[in-house]
């Protein structure tokens, strides 16, 4: 996972570095904007496709025919694909009429023919009086020369547009009196002749790739297309991630946390790749090695420290108040949304002015702050579909518990209510044989049945009862039975004084004992013996009942009351709780 983390900011930062297409790498980034903004309209621009051929008609002065002939040779020199030269007469796809009788009193001025694909044939019509000295003359002439050779799409507003105007440039300003001869000016003409070009446009429209910028507005159409598509993959990266669970509850696991953070930059990552490449292939959008580091340097930082303090934030504010639901969801919605953004805007603040422009401390930072904005909304809702889908769960489990705890005090009544009509038959054979014999005996045995019942009944409802008023249970039992045995009957009882507080299910013992008495003492001639001893071993408790009757069978476990017993505990302590017998030594259970 961390190989392919690296792996994913390589790849990131690699893509971002990458200025443009080839195209783009064959000139000066400033010269491709200039070339782009200006001259490229409808996928191509329109120049001459063919030799230029210049003739000069009118009146010009020698001076005016001597800066003509530098500027030929100068523009031949840059033109490679093309020859440019003066022709002294016919045909000529280039006329400049200096002077001309006709043309007196007219402004200077270019009449242009184009078919929207290249130039036809370009007339310059210009006027210069006498008087005019030799550096003003040339001024005048190299800016109308080198107009009429290239076709400057939407003058106006590019003469407006302060992101690509450069002072002095002959193709940025409105007259010849402000020129400097810019470097610029013939590094432009060379590139819009360039082979990279006619390789790249191969005179058809048709032909030419879709990806050239042509107005500043379809520049913004792309940029808020480009965002889009750069988000939306980024969500869809975001969902695929949640898709395999690496989005985890990390309750506040420093090292999940900041690894669950890192992801998420990748996402900002992805988007940013995206954003600029298709930028860089579809407009071929200026390569500026300043938006690039900032991007790259600016929000890695920005990133890392904004994981920090996030994870501080929340898990001083609500990591000890997990079930307050709003805290829970209110608190990583603000503090994801506004503590990049805080921090973006603090960093690119404490920058210097020289390494970075302002526009791109904007770009950046806006874009950040939007990003955020929607990670902070999606986390904010992830949170609290996960906390309240947790809630839902706990109230359901506690449903089923509930109905688990009912289930078993049913189970547990229906097994005393096969326990109590058992003994009850019993007792009642005994009362009613010694009716006719014994008054005073049957008397004490219906009292004492009286009392056995009150115990049964568990007004209560309670599963547990002390060791104390289970033994006094049995004793009363013990005292039934001796009634109807009489001499033939003994019992001895040793529950420690400790041990009389524990809690016990109700009538886990009294059957063991009617047990003993049934199948114990009643089958010996002899005088019987029932030994209840309950003691601890191993911090458990164990209780053990011993009789002098006859030895256990394989199988001792029958018959409702050792099997209710056996119920009980399998109910209420699973495996942790047993019966067992044993023949040796002294016969017990």
């Amino acid at each position: 996972m961390k190989k392919a983390i690296l792996f994913f900011i390589v790849i990131f930062h690699g893509l971002n570095i990458y200025a443009a297409p080839e195209i783009k790498d064959e000139f000066e980034p400033e010269i491709w904007e200039q070339i782009s903004n200006k001259f490229i309209a409808d996928s191509i621009p329109i120049r001459y496709y063919s030799n230029i051929l210049i003739r000069i008609d009118g009146n010009p002065s020698d001076d005016d025919v001597m800066i003509i002939k530098e500027l030929a040779d100068t523009l031949d020199a840059l033109i490679h694909v093309w020859d440019v030269y003066l022709v002294p007469e016919g045909t000529a796809n280039l006329v400049i009429e200096i002077n001309k009788e006709e043309n007196k009193g007219k402004e200077n001025y270019i009449e242009e023919r184009n078919n929207g694909r290249e130039i036809i044939k370009n007339k310059v019509i210009l006027t210069i009086s006498e008087d005019t000295d030799f550096q003003q003359r040339k001024k005048i002439i190299y800016y109308y020369l080198m107009h009429s050779i290239v076709y400057f799409h939407n003058k106006d507003s590019y003469n407006n547009y302060a992101g690509t105007r450069v002072s002095g440039l002959v193709f940025d300003e409105k007259s010849p009196n402000s020129l400097t001869f810019h470097k610029m000016d013939y590094k432009i003409i060379k590139a819009l002749y360039s082979k990279t070009i006619d390789d790249l446009i191969k005179f058809s429209p048709r032909k030419t790739p879709l990806y050239r910028k042509v107005t500043p507005e379809l520049r913004v159409q792309y940029n808020t297309l480009f965002n889009l598509i750069g988000l939306l993959i980024a969500t869809l990266y975001l969902i695929v991630l949640s898709q395999f669970k690496v989005f985890k509850e990390h309750n506040y696991d420093f090292i999940l946390f900041l690894r669950q953070g890192l992801f998420v930059y990748l996402a900002y990552a992805l988007y940013s790749i995206l954003k600029v490449s298709l930028l860089l292939i579809f407009t071929y959008t200026k390569f500026n090695y300043k938006y690039i580091l900032a991007n790259i340097g600016g929000t890695f930082i920005v990133v890392m420290s904004s994981i920090i303090v996030i994870y501080f934030v929340e898990f001083l504010s609500i990591s000890k108040k997990k079930n307050n639901l709003f805290l829970n969801v209110f608190i990583p919605f603000v503090s994801t949304t506004f503590v990049p953004s805080i921090l973006m805007i603090f960093f690119f603040m404490n920058i210097p002015d020289v390494m970075i422009e302002k526009g791109t401390v904007i770009s950046v930072s806006t874009t950040v702050i939007a990003f955020c904005s929607i990670i902070g909304t999606a986390r904010a809702f992830y949170i609290y579909m996960s906390l309240s889908s947790r809630n839902i769960i706990k109230k359901k489990d506690l449903q089923l518990a509930r109905l688990n705890q009912l289930h078993k005090q049913a189970e547990l009544r229906s097994l005393q209510s096969k326990i109590n009509p058992h003994f009850l038959y019993n007792a009642l054979n005994s009362i009613a044989s010694l009716a006719k014999s014994d008054g005073r005996k049957t008397e004490q045995m219906a009292l004492a049945l009286s009392d056995f019942f009150k115990y049964s009944l568990n007004k209560e409802q309670r599963e547990m009862v002390s060791l104390k008023e289970e033994i006094e249970s049995v004793e009363t039992y013990l005292t039934i039975e001796k009634v109807r045995f009489g001499d033939k009957l003994n019992y001895e009882i040793l529950l420690p004084e400790e041990l009389e507080e524990s809690l016990i299910p109700q009538f886990i013992i009294q059957p063991i004992i009617e047990n003993a008495v049934k199948h114990g003492i009643s089958k010996i001639i002899e005088p019987g013996k029932v030994k209840l001893d309950i003691s601890t071993k191993n911090n458990k408790l164990e209780i053990r009942v011993f009789d002098n009757g006859p030895a256990f069978s394989n199988e001792p476990i029958s018959g409702y009351g050792l099997q209710s017993i056996q119920e009980k505990l399998k109910l209420l302590y699973e495996q942790k709780a047993y019966l067992s017998w044993e023949n040796e030594d002294e016969k017990h259970l």
